[in-house]
Formats: structure tokens, C-alpha cells, sequence
């Protein structure tokens, strides 16, 4: 059995939900805001985004080992809420929730319920390492909010996938 983790990240950013959504529904841009995603790659597709996307990731945070999953949207309810179901490196479910705080002021709740299934990574958290592993997620979190809001105030607009069907690669 892996090690267990539940977390739970806001961020607040500085536009609309419309265009934060957007900003998260668009996985294949990630890497250009979020330094930490090295890959993502869509693996299958029913048609538009959206329930049943499939896709591959590698994450690279602070600590020496890259993160490798895949993911499958099983909740897609824009501008408002998206559900994944990740395997690879963890498993579980990973959902993000937007809410319109106020004009130009949008809330990202990430929630991650995650179990680890690499061996080693499970030995480093029952022999002490867990913080180390926390912090290496926090940090993740903070490169990824920061490189969001650098993107969007350097004028980066995320495409619109649904009413333009996906983006190219």
C-alpha cells in the first residue's frame, strides 16, 4: 500500500473565470505558464475537451525525480469545475473548482487525493521524508500560481477550446 495525501491549494488570480478556466482547461499549454510541467501530451479523445481526454504528463518540482501520470477527465463542467482520475506515479482523483470572487478576480481550488506507488517514494515518507514530499508539492503549487499570473500580465491569453474545438500542439 502507498502513502496517502490530501491536498488542498487556492490560488487567486487576477482575471475573470472565463479566461482562468480556460487557463485550466488547456493542458496542452501548461507548460508554457507552469515551469514544472516538462510534457503534456493528449493520448485519446472523444471529440472537444472534456470528459474522457486522456492525457500524459511529466512533472519536475524541487526534488531529484520527475512525476510520471496520466490522467483522464471523468467531470468537465466549464467555467466551473473539472475532475481528473490520475494512475501512473500516484492514483486517485484530482479536481479543480473556479469561482468568480469578484469582477476580474477568479478563485482556483485545487484538490488532490492522491495515493504514491513508487516504492522508493513510499520508503523516503515512512522513514521520515513525507515533509520533504510535501514541501516538493507546495512548491509546485507556488510555480504554478506565480507562472499563471506572470503569463496573464505579459498579455498571454489561453485559447478557447470550446468554441474553437483543440488547440494545436
Amino acid at each position: 500500500m502507498g502513502e496517502r495525501y490530501d491536498f488542498t491549494d487556492v490560488w487567486t488570480v487576477p482575471v475573470d473565470i472565463e479566461i482562468a478556466w480556460r487557463m485550466v482547461d488547456d493542458v496542452a499549454g501548461w507548460p508554457q505558464w507552469w515551469p514544472n510541467y516538462r510534457l503534456t501530451e493528449l493520448v485519446s479523445t472523444a471529440g472537444p475537451p472534456g470528459v474522457g481526454d486522456r492525457w500524459h504528463v511529466r512533472v519536475k518540482a524541487d526534488l531529484p525525480y520527475t512525476l510520471d501520470f496520466h490522467f483522464t477527465v471523468i467531470v468537465h463542467e466549464p467555467p466551473t469545475y473539472v475532475r481528473t482520475r490520475v494512475e501512473g506515479f500516484f492514483e486517485g482523483e484530482i479536481g479543480w473548482r473556479l469561482e468568480q470572487v469578484s469582477k476580474g478576480l477568479t478563485s482556483l481550488t485545487l484538490h488532490e487525493q492522491t495515493e504514491t506507488k513508487w516504492a522508493l517514494i513510499n520508503l523516503t515518507a515512512r522513514l521520515g521524508g513525507r515533509r520533504l514530499l510535501e514541501a516538493n508539492h507546495r512548491s509546485a503549487m507556488r510555480e504554478g500560481e506565480k507562472g499563471l499570473k506572470a503569463a496573464l500580465a505579459a498579455g498571454y491569453v489561453p485559447p478557447d477550446l470550446g468554441a474553437r474545438g483543440r488547440a494545436p500542439g
